[in-house]
């Protein structure tokens, strides 16, 4: 039970507890929850995603200091586990390639919070996730968890065993069913949408990703606009083996990330067709359009109402489509996937 603080105390206890909510809104979300950057395209880059790395890393160390500083002082607080759960998840957060000193103890942390019966289960699944998908992500050279099918639905399958049927597992099996390509997706989706134990908006999502499964090997009856031209049909744009790319036109006005490897030996009798969803941000001052495979640049400014993302059931951004000679889906996913899907590779291939 816990005991009731004194006033002043109180709101001493409620300011330092809005000093770490503030910290971890502006330490930004989990690296596994952002997209994953492709592979640098040089040596600058690199030290610049290095050093954003080693920022991100310093930031979520101070909120781990920080909350587990509250918890100490305030330990009788209502938010006290709280914070030593968000001390934990950004322990794991600020771990370095080079620090395994951190690294084990934030892992150990991890484990230890996670077994303790006496937190709220909850908590202790949230802790539990974060650190099988950091695993997963290690084990893989840093791909995203849900990148990799077969370690994430056995990663799942163990939690299931150690919680229970739990709403958060059935979230990130969506997690998984969104993040997989193709047959992988569809597998995961199957699994949430036939769950009795998944909330209704979980099934609505999985059903969406089955409505994208159910795309391939069709053709596709599509109208896309040209920059400067007028809309025209698909088969007109597409009438060989195509790339359909689509990329944050806001977000990314440089254009889609990671294709710098395929603009320097690009596949033969490939087409591509780059779309840029929602209104062109202006592109920075002296920044150079991101190298790709030459391609046709379609606009779709209405952005997430387009038709066109609505008729594909796109809900993330980078996405590629890759299409037949008579316009059928023969496979879908991140961009880094693209060579494997033109490979007519349906899963990902683990490393």
């Amino acid at each position: 039970m816990l005991l009731a603080l004194p006033v002043a105390a109180k709101d001493e206890a409620e300011r330092e507890w809005d000093h770490v909510a503030r910290l971890r809104r502006e330490a930004g979300p989990p690296a596994r929850s952002r997209p994953v950057d492709p592979v640098p395209a040089d040596r600058a880059e690199a030290d610049r995603r290095r050093r954003a790395q080693e920022d991100g890393a310093r930031r979520f160390r101070e909120v781990a200091r920080t909350a587990r500083d509250f918890a100490v002082r305030h330990g009788s607080h209502p938010r006290a586990v709280d914070a030593a759960k968000v001390a934990i998840l950004a322990d794991l957060e600020g771990i370095l390639p080079r620090d395994a000193r951190h690294a084990a103890d934030a892992r150990s942390a991890a484990e230890a919070f996670r077994r303790n019966p006496r937190h709220p289960a909850a908590a202790r699944v949230e802790v539990a996730l974060a650190l099988e998908q950091r695993e997963i992500s290690r084990r893989t050279l840093g791909r995203p968890w849900h990148a990799q099918p077969v370690l994430a639905e056995g990663m799942l399958d163990r939690l299931r065993v150690e919680f229970g049927d739990r709403a958060e597992l059935w979230q990130a099996g969506l997690t998984l069913a969104e993040g997989a390509a193709c047959d992988a997706g569809r597998e995961a989706a199957q699994r949430v949408y036939q769950a009795p134990g998944a909330a209704p908006g979980l099934r609505a999502a999985a059903r969406q990703v089955l409505e994208r499964h159910a795309l391939v090997r069709q053709p596709l009856a599509l109208t896309l606009t040209p920059a400067g031209g007028r809309p025209t049909a698909l088969e007109r744009l597409a009438p060989e083996r195509t790339v359909l790319c689509f990329y944050d036109a806001e977000r990314q006005p440089l254009g889609p990330p990671g294709l710098h490897a395929l603009a320097e030996r690009p596949p033969s009798r490939v087409r591509w067709i780059y779309v840029a969803v929602g209104r062109p941000a202006p592109v920075p001052k002296g920044a150079r359009v991101r190298r790709r495979p030459d391609g046709v640049l379609c606009l779709e400014p209405a952005g997430w109402r387009s038709p066109v993302v609505s008729t594909l059931r796109i809900n993330q951004l980078p996405y590629a489509f890759v299409l037949d000679e008579r316009q059928r889906v023969s496979g879908y996913g991140r961009l880094s996937e693209i060579p494997a899907l033109l490979e007519g590779i349906g899963r990902p291939i683990l490393p």
